[in-house]
């Protein structure tokens, strides 16, 4: 057979149908329509801790981070899912629920930084886990004076719990809903200025554009992962159940991969014996930075942590008492002090093709608020107090924002700044973080 004879067989259509013919590898099924589908019944959902037990039996003893996630963020019987937290009535109270003065003086604080590099116009103010919604009543007072109003502004609220989602509306809203799927956002509404709101339970879904970022008491909630150094080396404390099924901490025989990836230097630097670490914690400082750096805006951080100095601070809160964080889980607050410094780490990085953020902080919040010269608001909210009693509850609220032995020294502020201030912020230093001349 020649050449022109060989292509010419390889070059017929070869019918396979009868030597090859096969079923399809797959079924059709039809997918549910989301729109059709609804949470199950509260009253049929397994408690935190039969969800625990079942984890630990399928997976293994849980990390602290994953014990903190499933108390926290479970959609029917997690902690922020259940009852008004926040508060007298609570299992513990923030700043903003003490005083008006610290909403107003944040304001301030966000106000005059933008002038430094911007008008300020069109404004996102977007705050991580916004609580009852106070601190942004506070500052939208404040910025009504300054002229702001609907058309140039709107507010982004960072917010997983479908409860505190509602209880925020109601506060800040006039009219409100529960959006589609599709949406980026949960819910939106509207304020009675008419003001546009948006709820989103990811950073990552909020508009890329000029924000002020608030982030207070929000860190100290994410999920850490805990580790003590043994004389084998770090090793992570987990939590399992002992013979009488009551949850107890142990410490892991060999390495874990949070350890692996997360204990490195510099943080395991030094003769330190223990570590929280935070991934949630350090990726969201990263975001922020990238945020602020590429779109502009401030990114401000107030919580109560350290530098780097503490070592063991997981606990949890229950009517405003320290308890312990592993009994009767989902009726208590749990948290962790913020390592300031891992947050610096997170989010400032030499120039390069990353972005990151000119750090300042942490200062203590007795510090920054003297500054930012709150005793002369406080003089402001006395005289025009009507009675004696009303003048003591505003004096005592001070005292226990500034007070060192109370919210004064354990409470700290840091902040974010876009990379191309660093001059700017050199000729006129942060207000608040440095003492005015």
């Amino acid at each position: 057979m020649n050449t022109r004879n060989l292509f010419r067989v390889f070059n017929r259509p070869v019918i396979l149908n009868c030597i090859c013919k096969r079923d399809k590898g797959y079924k059709i099924v039809q997918r549910p329509d989301p729109k059709t589908l609804k949470m199950p019944n509260l009253a049929d959902a397994p408690s935190i801790m039969t969800i625990i037990k079942e984890k630990q039996r399928l997976n293994g003893p849980l990390t602290v981070a994953e014990y903190m996630h499933i108390v926290i963020t479970n959609p029917t019987e997690g902690y922020y899912e259940k009852k008004d937290v926040i508060g007298e009535t609570g299992d513990f109270i923030t700043s903003p629920e003490i005083s008006q003065l610290f909403g107003e003086i944040l304001a301030v604080w966000f106000y005059a930084e933008t002038q430094k590099m911007s008008p300020g116009k069109p404004l996102q103010i977007v705050e991580l886990g916004p609580g009852k919604a106070t601190l942004l009543i506070d500052i939208l007072r404040v910025l009504n004076r300054y002229g702001y109003k609907a058309p140039d502004l709107t507010l982004h609220l960072v917010e997983i719990s479908t409860a505190m989602q509602v209880a925020q509306a109601n506060r800040l809203c006039v009219s409100h809903r529960e959006t589609d799927l599709e949406s980026p956002h949960n819910r939106e509404g509207e304020t009675v200025s008419g003001i546009k709101v948006y709820w989103y339970n990811d950073l990552k879904k909020v508009p890329n554009n000029f924000s002020w970022y608030i982030a207070h008491e929000f860190f100290d909630v994410l999920p850490i992962h805990k580790f003590e150094k043994t004389e084998e080396g770090w090793r992570e404390v987990l939590i399992d159940l002992d013979e009488n099924d009551k949850l107890r901490y142990r410490i892991s025989a060999n390495e874990t991969q949070a350890t692996r990836v997360l204990v490195r230097p510099p943080l395991d630097a030094g003769d330190r014996k223990a570590l929280e670490i935070s991934p949630r914690s350090l990726g969201i400082a990263r975001q922020l930075a990238n945020r602020v750096d590429q779109f502009g805006g401030i990114a401000l951080i107030a919580d109560y942590g350290h530098t780097g100095e503490k070592e063991d601070t997981f606990r949890a809160f229950h009517k405003h008492k320290i308890v312990d964080p592993l009994e009767n889980p989902g009726m208590a607050d749990l948290t962790a002090d913020v390592d300031f410094s891992q947050l610096r780490l997170a989010a400032s990085m030499t120039p390069g093709d990353e972005n990151y953020a000119l750090v300042v902080g942490p200062v203590a919040q007795m510090e920054f608020l003297q500054r930012m010269q709150a005793n002369a608001r406080l003089q402001v909210l006395v005289d025009n107090a009507k009675t004696e009693n009303d003048k003591e509850k505003i004096e005592a609220a001070y005292d226990m924002l500034v007070n060192p032995t109370k919210m004064g020294e354990r409470f700290k502020f840091m902040a974010f700044y876009p990379s191309g201030m660093a001059q700017i912020l050199e000729k006129y230093p942060p207000l608040g973080f440095s003492t005015p001349k």
